[in-house]
């Protein structure tokens, strides 16, 4: 005899608390790997960035690995780092759900040792597919940035290139080196 197993909602998932990183997927909950100490570094750089840019000139809102975007009806995803410009948010105001509903215009996943690549790849299209504008995945092992748009080829930076997005993040200058300034080589 087998026990029906029934799927959770969004609204469900953002009333819930958790031990360790969890996603929906699909409907059902979905254990992330605990990131290291060298991704969490990363992960402030580059919101450190983002947020100064942003804050700069008033472009939009940053935020971090504890906020959730929607993908799809019954998926909520936890990135790394992202960015929304203010007049694509209700009320030109930071939403106060838990999950972003609207698709923002840049995802950052930074690399964790326990990511795999196809998994990793997986989640670039179901964010391009619910409309995020750009999906960067930064690689601290690699110390490089692959930004990724829906109908496009991937774009590679690593070393002292500068990480620059005009047409999506006006004036944003960052040179991949300074991601990983606080790792070890």
């Amino acid at each position: 005899m087998s026990i029906a197993h029934r799927q959770i909602t969004i609204e469900e998932f953002e009333r819930m608390a958790f031990d360790v990183p969890m996603e929906l997927v699909c409907g059902e909950l979905a254990e992330q790997g605990m990131p290291s100490l060298q991704h969490g570094t990363v992960c402030a750089a580059i919101t450190m960035f983002l947020t100064l840019w942003a804050r700069t000139g008033k472009h939009g809102l940053v935020f971090s690995h504890d906020s959730f975007v929607k993908t799809d009806a019954d998926t909520v995803r936890g990135p790394d780092c992202g960015f929304i410009r203010w007049n694509r948010l209700p009320g030109s105001k930071p939403p106060l759900d838990r999950t972003l509903k609207v698709p923002a215009d840049l995802v950052v996943e930074v690399l964790s040792p326990t990511d795999r690549w196809t998994n990793v790849l997986d989640k670039v299209i179901e964010y391009l597919r619910s409309g995020v504008t750009e999906v960067w995945v930064i690689d601290p092992d690699q110390r490089s940035v692959t930004v990724h748009r829906a109908e496009s080829a991937p774009l590679h930076f690593e070393g002292d290139v500068e990480l620059t997005r005009p047409e999506l993040l006006p004036g944003f200058i960052c040179r991949v080196s300074d991601l990983f300034a606080d790792i070890a080589s």
